[in-house]
């Protein structure tokens, strides 16, 4: 009976420290990228219901463009929640007040995201329809659903063959969503810099979303920015304020490079090694916590982990994110037929 109870009492703290690093993933950071992209998607919204009172139907956009883990679907995230919560405590809106997000599909073709929208927006498709006939109901039910955006995250991913034709074709479609004369939307895109190549394949669409690039963090301007992230996580997660190690310049600066100078990677780090801290019962976390965290999530030994390694900076993290981020992808990636 001892050792049920003692094994009842393990899982019952492993679900304890889960639900604190869980709660921890809701603390965001409003980061100048934040502003600039929200300030976007806010004033081409206005400008849709401005443009539509008067007639007027064709649109403009927002893209964001940044490296896996740099924080781009979190933002997205934040500020779509946050317009909703805005435009539901003020008038009413006369074309729409709704924002739909869909993670575009691995290797999806447009057949494939037409049918992702239409499932979110809760009429699933599962005949063998064509593309018009599948855009003809996204249009009839975004405007029956008063949707005034569609946003599509992880659009790189978009076209089964990554060739300038497919990816012609896909952009042409939903490019003419902001156009379309029964219900135009603003389209949001977020992607990575593969995904570039869909904005500036098309001029027009271009100037329509005028992208907003992610700059990596860097020291001198984020440091400071990222010590206060920190204390506030740790104090979240009810442990000490680890003044000593905040302290130290050079380990924020071990931390954005092993992080690749990507901020959402940066906070996952931060996070996981809290989690590891808790594990170990302790009130304080220290930089062991951040290797540890480190070699859980790239499987590296000590010399190639900058946060053991004396010769951090020549450690080529970008390689490790790169596998990381590989095989997260082909997690996501639709099964073969």
């Amino acid at each position: 009976m001892t050792g049920t109870n003692s094994i009842a009492d393990q899982f019952d703290a492993y679900g304890k420290i889960a639900a604190r690093l869980v709660g921890l993933e809701d603390y965001f950071v409003k980061t100048q990228t934040y502003w600039d992209f929200r300030d976007r998607i806010f004033s081409v919204l206005e400008a849709r219901e401005q443009r539509l009172k008067h007639g007027k139907t064709e649109l403009k956009g927002a893209a964001l463009i940044g490296d896996a883990g740099a924080g781009k679907s979190r933002i997205a995230q934040e500020i779509i929640a946050e317009y909703h919560a805005v435009i539901s405590t003020g008038a009413k809106r006369q074309f729409g007040s709704r924002i739909v997000s869909i993670v575009v599909p691995g290797r999806a073709t447009v057949k494939d995201t037409l049918k992702e929208i239409l499932r979110i927006l809760g009429y699933p498709i599962t005949a063998n329809r064509d593309e018009d006939y599948l855009t003809q109901h996204v249009v009839h039910h975004m405007k029956h659903n008063g949707v005034v955006a569609l946003h599509l995250d992880e659009v790189q991913d978009s076209g089964r063959y990554k060739t300038s034709d497919s990816i012609g074709v896909f952009i042409k479609r939903f490019r003419n969503l902001m156009q379309n004369q029964e219900w135009p939307v603003c389209l949001i895109l977020t992607a990575t810099p593969e995904g570039r190549a869909l904005v500036t394949q098309d001029p027009t669409l271009a100037r329509r979303l005028r992208p907003i690039e992610m700059r990596p963090l860097e020291f001198r301007t984020d440091g400071k920015d990222f010590r206060h992230a920190i204390r506030t996580l740790l104090e979240r997660a009810d442990l000490a304020p680890a003044d000593e190690l905040l302290a130290q310049d050079e380990f924020i600066k071990i931390l954005f490079h092993a992080a690749n100078y990507r901020f959402g990677v940066a906070m996952e780090i931060t996070i996981e090694a809290i989690g590891e801290c808790l594990g170990e019962k302790r009130r304080e976390i220290d930089i062991g916590d951040f290797a540890e965290a480190y070699a859980v999530r790239m499987d590296c030994d000590d010399e190639l982990n900058p946060f053991w390694a004396e010769n951090w900076s020549v450690i080529d993290t970008n390689l490790a994110l790169q596998r990381h981020e590989v095989d997260h992808t082909r997690k996501r990636r639709r099964p073969k037929k």
